[in-house]
């Protein structure tokens, strides 16, 4: 035999297999169905392989292009008539829903716990006084909904805790400008609701963060989120989960959707380039029954990245309840309030903003028991405040009524949680 250091092709392959075959088979039409037989799961075995190749190819050449392409920046809504002298603001939640909603060529999708963008749903007449934006965003989708190109889907939370919470959504529904589907998870799960709030535009872009949408949101609360441009891998990976929420109604779709793996999570995030740092970021949701296989838990990334502060950590939140608070009877709900004892007793700084709004007896008792841990050791400081927004005196009284923090953030030494469902390391 020569030695050469050319390596055989697969065609060299095929041809010698095919004259020994042949060879074999002349006097013996048995083997030849033998042939056919072993060759077939070979070539569904390597078609396979080569279609797995080629799907990694393409999701290694979009992640590299996301690296460079992705922006994420925060977006923020201020009550009317709170200023902040010296201060540059970022973007203004309104501003990000409208460029979202204008820039969409193909598709819009929302995930909203309620849709009352007109404020006549609750003040009347008098709604135009305050909800100038919600309404220009509201006749915005009513005109963007109707065009051939562009298709608006919305999923909403059912059934609406407040007056006017599913109105628009079902006017511009009647209308013809979304397709739209209610969402009663306590329906499907026994207990809780659809509280997740995203806009996904051409599955590239979308907004993600605390802001429901609603008038309210946009000029009478504090409101945090994100805005993601240019950012097709986190947004098809999100598309995931609005998927899971359209399916619900059907038990077999849903399923589907449920099985269609995350493609990014706390072990596998994707990394993308934030002002010149490497930065890695993922979407994490609840509840567990509904997220995607192998999507982190949102109450896990929570807990470990608390878990993992070294020195500081920041949180803005509504209420601070360790508590199951609407079961009966009410159940202790340890996991986060022991993650922040535990960082306290060790040494990293903490402080905790919040409105105690809801339950406020209840609520500032927990807060309180956390503040009784500071300089409990050499090194161990928390810090509590409560947060309200200034009301007018003889304003009206649903408006001051609506003025307060709606925030949900937490920021430590390397990582940034925004929102329900949102985390950036």
């Amino acid at each position: 035999m020569s030695h050469t250091d050319e390596k055989p092709t697969f065609d060299d392959i095929y041809e010698n297999e095919k004259e020994f075959y042949t060879d074999e088979i002349e006097d013996k039409p048995v083997a030849k169905s033998t042939y056919f037989t072993l060759l077939f799961p070979f070539l569904v075995i390597l078609a396979y392989f080569l279609s797995s190749i080629r799907e990694s190819a393409h999701l290694n050449a979009m992640e590299a292009k996301c690296y460079q392409t992705c922006r994420i920046r925060v977006v923020e809504s201020i009550p009317q008539n709170i200023s902040f002298p010296n201060s540059t603001l970022p973007m203004s939640t309104f501003s990000a829903w409208k460029q979202l909603i204008e820039m969409s060529t193909k598709e819009l999708d929302i995930a909203a716990y309620k849709s009352s963008l007109q404020g006549k749903h609750v003040l009347g007449d008098m709604g135009q006084m305050y909800s100038a934006e919600g309404d220009y965003l509201y006749n915005l989708l009513l005109e963007t909904g109707r065009k051939e190109n562009i298709k608006i889907r919305m999923i909403e939370n059912y059934p609406p805790k407040d007056k006017g919470d599913n109105a628009d959504g079902i006017i511009l529904q009647n209308f013809g400008s979304v397709y739209r589907r209610s969402v009663d998870i306590e329906k499907i799960l026994g207990r809780g609701k659809m509280h997740s709030k995203f806009i996904l535009s051409d599955n590239e872009h979308f907004y993600l963060g605390s802001a429901n949408l609603d008038w309210r949101s946009l000029n009478q609360k504090m409101e945090l989120g994100i805005l993601a441009e240019n950012c097709e891998c986190l947004a098809q990976d999100l598309k995931r989960i609005f998927k899971v929420y359209w399916e619900l109604p059907n038990s077999t779709q849903m399923k589907r959707a449920i099985d269609a793996h995350a493609a990014y999570n706390k072990e596998r995030p994707l990394k993308i380039n934030m002002y010149g740092e490497d930065a890695e970021i993922y979407v994490a949701t609840s509840p567990k029954q509904l997220n995607n296989k192998g999507r982190t838990w949102d109450l896990d990334a929570i807990v470990s990245e608390i878990d993992a502060a070294q020195t500081t950590l920041d949180i803005h939140v509504m209420d601070y309840f360790p508590l199951f608070l609407y079961r009966k009877p009410r159940t202790h709900f340890d996991s986060i309030d022991d993650a922040l004892r535990r960082a306290i007793v060790r040494g990293v700084k903490v402080r905790l903003l919040a409105a105690a709004l809801h339950y406020p007896k209840i609520g500032t008792r927990f807060l309180k028991s956390l503040e009784s841990l500071n300089n409990m050791n050499e090194n161990a400081t928390i810090q509590v405040k409560i947060f309200k927004v200034p009301t007018q005196q003889n304003g009206n009284i649903l408006i001051n009524r609506e003025r307060r923090t709606h925030n949900k953030f937490m920021v430590t030494d390397t990582t940034v949680l925004v929102g329900e469902d949102f985390q950036l390391k």
